[in-house]
């Protein structure tokens, strides 16, 4: 399973490369884009330079997965770090290894699972169990690329929320998603300097949610949402994702 980790002017600042082991950085790939190739070259790590052409994240995650059409891609964003409940206990605390959380959503990948997510360290504490099935997957997964070509699911349908819509889609042919819930990550901020903020815009974000629940209605609602963790856009349209509904009522006809 590869590693992929978009990254976009944050060329000193790459937080998730921390938690990477030795044993896992041949697998480990950084996609930028030209003018960022001989600064990035210092991490000593594989380099997938795409064109000029391929601007936002949903055009960049296709490209990546037209790449890579046969293999198992673990998509990781670049300013995360890592934590785990230790000793059975509920407490995260923070790690700096990733190689047991990697292993685990391999293993759900081989097991059939499209898509395995990682819970965010926010609400980690509402989760009693190691993992559960089915909820918002974003920053950290591993996703199967021969189950997206065989139904034509796509990351470059929607600007952004692009990965809600391709779980959306997996959830409706049928297959369930996976989140861990041992492990967590977490980020200083959404929508902070560099990545997605380049591109991302007030109205791309309204655009996409109201696409969004157009092609998968009734299961996501669009809704406005303020918070402060989002930098320069604390006020936004976001969407609220009936997931498990999606599985359980929204299979496509022509499913698997």
């Amino acid at each position: 399973m590869k590693i992929i980790i978009p990254t976009f002017k944050r060329v000193e600042n790459q937080v998730t490369l921390k938690s990477i082991p030795k044993k896992l950085l041949d697998l480990t790939y950084l996609v930028c884009y030209e003018e960022e190739e001989e600064a990035l070259k210092k991490y000593n790590v594989n380099l997938i330079v795409v064109p000029k052409n391929i601007r936002g994240i949903g055009l960049k995650r296709q490209y990546i997965v037209d790449y890579f059409k046969q293999e198992n891609i673990l998509f990781i964003d670049d300013d995360l770090n890592f934590l785990k409940r230790l000793n059975g206990q509920q407490k995260l605390e923070k790690i700096n290894n990733i190689t047991e959380l990697y292993n685990w959503v391999l293993m759900c990948l081989n097991k059939g699972f499209g898509i395995v997510g990682c819970s965010a360290q926010a609400g980690n504490n509402r989760f009693k169990n190691n993992f559960t099935y089915f909820g918002r997957i974003w920053a950290f997964y591993g996703i199967n690329t021969k189950i997206l070509n065989k139904h034509n699911i796509r990351y470059d349908q929607i600007e952004v929320m692009e990965d809600f819509n391709v779980v959306l889609d997996l959830l409706r042919y049928g297959y369930r998603s996976i989140i861990n819930t041992e492990f967590a990550h977490n980020q200083k901020a959404s929508n902070q300097s560099g990545g997605c903020s380049e591109t991302r815009t007030f109205e791309i974000q309204k655009r996409s949610a109201l696409l969004l629940a157009q092609k998968h209605n009734p299961f996501v609602k669009v809704v406005k949402k303020k918070s402060k963790n989002w930098v320069n856009m604390e006020e936004r349209y976001d969407v609220k994702i009936y997931w498990k509904k999606a599985f359980e009522q929204g299979n496509y006809m022509n499913c698997r």
